[in-house]
């Protein structure tokens, strides 16, 4: 990401917010309305595959919703490269003059419920963003968290 900024600081840090908000939400139809809509949009965990369009991402996170709730806190956005360029903009998908990249680390605390009560987890992630100038929305997510943890509660 280069120093000049297409979007405003605050309003990244607006489009960044909402997306917690809106995962926060479990309003799965909210989440998907914050990615550009478009073939290649895509929500990605760790190293698995992506998920690719906006109508996958709702269908995902409505499956997700329906094991989980998710509460978003410490939440930290950089809009800026720190110390030099470790904002990482040689990811997937390419990015371009019509994208901007934005880096976020947040403390998502996980409720899931089980059989025998409700499993509570608070799991440190980082997630890069990569946010459409020109419609505010997101071409990418890439979230890097353990996720699995969340899916080992399930049987706890």
């Amino acid at each position: 990401m280069s120093t000049q900024t297409a979007i405003p600081d605050a309003d990244l840090v607006r489009i960044v917010q909402a997306y917690y908000d809106a995962v926060d939400s479990r309003d799965a139809a909210r989440v998907a309305g914050t990615y550009l809509d478009v073939p290649t949009t895509t929500l990605q965990f760790n190293a698995d595959e992506p998920i690719m369009t906006a109508e996958a991402v709702r269908e995902f996170t409505a499956g997700f919703f329906r094991i989980t709730s998710v509460r978003h806190t410490m939440i930290e956005i950089w809009t800026s490269p720190l110390m030099g360029d470790v904002v990482p903009v040689d990811l997937p998908p390419e990015r371009s003059p019509s994208t901007m990249t934005v880096v976020s680390t947040a403390l998502p605390t996980f409720s899931v419920d089980t059989r025998s009560g409700v499993n509570r987890l608070a799991l440190p992630a980082t997630s890069i963003f990569t946010v459409d100038v020109a419609s505010g929305k997101f071409v990418s997510v890439h979230n890097m968290f353990d996720i699995a943890k969340v899916y080992a509660a399930l049987v706890g």
